[in-house]
């Protein structure tokens, strides 16, 4: 009887460590931080280490508390990154947290890439059938973006490793091996030349050919680009609705007293293809860095510049090919 009830006793107290994790407070961690990590509240943690207020202290060790049942209610399933995938994205498709995701996969940093598998959480209820669905559902970027993956070249030194390389530029060996198709033992020899990709840029994408129309109502005066200006006048009123000559993603957007004084409050639009828009002495902007704008849309209004002496619109119209700025007259090619 005795014996039996050791046994129970044993018993009890490993469920009962089971139900409970340690965490040792680093610097920087709250009491939010460390709740909002476990997924559990902060009350929680309070009432299970008996603190009063939210102070803690780096070196802190503290009970976290978990569901006993998490591992009935949760299971995995395996995702195979695909391109245009984020931290993100793949969180919200499977009704999960990034910070779940990057633990049980230990990521660091938010670097994933395509062909890489990770092991996501996903709820007891969540059937293959469920998972068939997200599977067809192509994770497309609104309004035509893509991402495209940019790529950095290094030549391998003396000393260098694939896990040495892979810790200066901050992303996975696995990456390093895959892009350059290297073999076990992994052996980099001097002078060799790897491949990087360090992360994906957006790029927008039109299905129909590029067309610039004019950005704004008004008359052409000839005499700017006379001046050294690429670009031209448009005179109009002020506070006259000045449009996106053609879609495109916002680059800039406001005033830069240093290197772009002269034309005042502006707008810089990156189109497909290098091409660039500039939207200058605009007495009001409407957009932001980072937005994407259709043609036709309104970004803001005609000012009155100082150094033109006229109400209206400076607009220039330039492509960047093989690292090279070329300007184009604008009237060749608006519409």
């Amino acid at each position: 009887m005795r014996t039996l009830l050791l046994l129970i006793s044993f018993f009890l107290l490993t469920v009962s460590a089971s139900a409970t994790n340690y965490y040792t407070v680093k610097r920087g961690d709250t009491l939010e931080k460390i709740a909002k990590k476990f997924g559990v509240s902060v009350s929680e943690i309070k009432r299970l280490n008996r603190i009063k207020g939210s102070t803690i202290y780096v070196g802190q060790k503290l009970k976290i508390p978990t569901k006993r049942n998490s591992s009935r209610k949760e299971r995995y399933l395996i995702y195979k990154v695909k391109r245009g995938d984020s931290l993100g994205k793949i969180a919200k498709r499977f009704g999960t947290t990034v910070s779940k995701i990057k633990r049980i996969n230990r990521i660091r940093g938010n670097t994933i890439y395509p062909g890489q598998k990770l092991k996501i959480p996903v709820k007891a209820s969540f059937s293959k059938k469920e998972f068939r669905k997200t599977e067809k559902k192509k994770l497309f970027v609104p309004n035509g973006l893509t991402k495209v993956p940019v790529y950095k070249y290094y030549r391998v030194r003396k000393g260098d490793s694939v896990i040495k390389i892979a810790k200066k530029f901050h992303v996975s060996p696995r990456s390093i091996i895959r892009i350059n198709k290297l073999r076990k033992p992994y052996i980099l020899r001097p002078g060799q030349r790897l491949k990087i990709l360090v992360g994906y840029r957006d790029v927008l994408k039109l299905n129909r050919p590029i067309q610039f129309h004019f950005p704004l109502d008004g008359r052409v005066d000839p005499t700017i680009r006379e001046n050294g200006y690429p670009g031209i006048f448009i005179v109009s009123r002020p506070g006259a609705p000045v449009k996106a000559a053609e879609t495109g993603i916002v680059k800039f957007a406001g005033k830069d007293s240093k290197l772009l004084k002269a034309f005042g409050n502006m707008v810089i639009i990156q189109h497909p293809k290098g091409y660039r828009t500039v939207y200058g002495n605009l007495d009001k902007v409407f957009v932001k860095p980072n937005q994407i704008v259709k043609r036709g849309e309104v970004i803001g209004t005609a000012g009155t510049s100082g150094i033109w002496g006229k109400s209206g619109l400076y607009f220039d119209i330039s492509r960047i090919y093989q690292g090279k700025t070329y300007h184009i007259q604008p009237l060749e090619v608006l519409k």
